[in-house]
């Protein structure tokens, strides 16, 4: 028996979308908004200028605050700031760092006295999931993408400990976005570079989404990903160009929140490995999961190939048998030809990671426990990661 539950996103599209900011909040009967975002969105002006006025009377303040992977310092000033502010709302402007700086304060402020320790998604001795109760009512996310991380879909996101070097993710249903807003004109604000980088961060959730157990033989997810992986293939060349053409970044934005459709539940052992990755090393998510990309497809093959040949179909890479592994090598030219186009990193060693020996060690200690991994169609152990980890060096 198959049990599909709908997830409850709204989804405005199109140029000067963000005017109905405003009416979009009160749906919500929130009345006094804070913008979340970091240091160089806010000083966008064009951008600032159309979220602000969209949000009219309802903006009470901007926190800027908002770091690359959401440190937790980060998260606890923007819970001070809302609190001052007295604000019944946010609205996250920026990529996935803005996003998840939005639900984590939101998360924070309501489940008062609470570490991100307590509350974060894990997997136990036996490989489960298991996801800690979070049952205080939030205050109302929304959502203006500038990027393709596609984080603003789902009700996930992940904070960084940097004392202790760890990420943890957290899955609260109460903080999904109650409405996502896609401006092509506000999204080709943003520099090119992290559009490419985001971007092939969308291109594997929806591989990922294709491969899981959780979401892999599920047709409204198959449906989803499949038409985020053509859209993204098919139009991230010329959305990433000096001079884009706006219906091409139009595409890559629903192909990015397709992709993001099955993301909780769906992701695996490319996010589990990345979440690690990126605790230990400044790598950008994007950059960590675009060269980690066709591992996770190699890995998992054997496993289960007739959902890798879904992944290939949607790709355009012919299939004659499933399993042969030729499937996976052409699936891997067509990735690593649109890395060339695009420009985004292919190695570890292309992001400055050291080949050490003791850091992989490290890190495949910390993924092979990921909540990532309960999802993954093979089992993956700590040697496994470093395996990956060697052979994407």
């Amino acid at each position: 028996m198959l049990d599909h539950e709908y997830e409850p996103n709204r989804f405005v599209w199109g140029t000067d979308c963000a005017d109905g900011l405003d009416q979009l909040v009160a749906t919500q009967d929130a009345t006094r908004a804070m913008v979340v975002c970091g240091e160089h969105v806010g000083g966008n002006e064009a951008l600032m200028t159309a979220v602000e006025s969209g949000l009219g009377s309802a903006h009470v303040h901007t926190y800027t605050g908002v770091r690359s992977h959401t440190p937790l310092d980060t998260v606890e000033r923007g819970v001070d700031a809302l609190r001052a502010h007295d604000a019944d709302a946010l609205v996250s402007v920026g990529g996935g760092a803005a996003s998840d700086t939005a639900k984590a304060i939101a998360v924070l402020h309501a489940e008062d006295g609470r570490s991100i320790h307590d509350l974060k998604a894990q997997t136990d001795d036996d490989g489960e999931l298991y996801l800690p109760e979070l049952p205080a009512p939030k205050v109302p996310v929304f959502s203006v993408a500038t990027t393709l991380s596609a984080a603003e879909v789902s009700n996930a996101f992940g904070v960084k400990d940097e004392a202790v070097g760890e990420k943890a993710g957290i899955i609260d249903e109460h903080v999904r976005p109650k409405a996502c807003l896609y401006d092509p004109a506000l999204i080709d604000t943003t520099p090119k570079d992290i559009l490419a980088s985001t971007g092939m961060n969308a291109l594997d959730h929806a591989v990922e989404v294709l491969y899981s157990d959780s979401r892999g033989e599920n047709p409204f997810y198959q449906a989803t990903a499949e038409k985020a992986i053509t859209l993204l293939l098919d139009n991230l060349p010329a959305a990433v160009k000096p001079d884009p053409d706006l219906d091409a970044v139009q595409d890559v934005a629903m192909g990015a929140a397709l992709s993001a459709l099955g993301l909780v539940g769906g992701i695996c052992i490319n996010h589990g490995i990345n979440h690690a990755l990126c605790a230990k090393f400044p790598v950008a998510h994007g950059d960590g999961n675009s060269i980690l990309l066709p591992h996770g497809i190699a890995y998992n093959h054997d496993v289960v190939p007739e959902r890798v040949a879904r992944i290939a179909d949607a790709m355009d890479v012919p299939v004659d048998e499933p399993e042969d592994e030729a499937v996976v090598d052409a699936i891997h030219a067509k990735i690593s030809d649109l890395q060339d186009d695009i420009g985004v990193p292919k190695r570890l060693r292309d992001v400055d990671v050291p080949n050490d020996e003791s850091a992989f060690e490290a890190m495949a200690a910390v993924a092979e426990k990921d909540f990532a991994m309960a999802s993954n169609p093979r089992p993956v152990s700590a040697a496994d990661v470093e395996r990956i980890l060697n052979d994407a060096w």
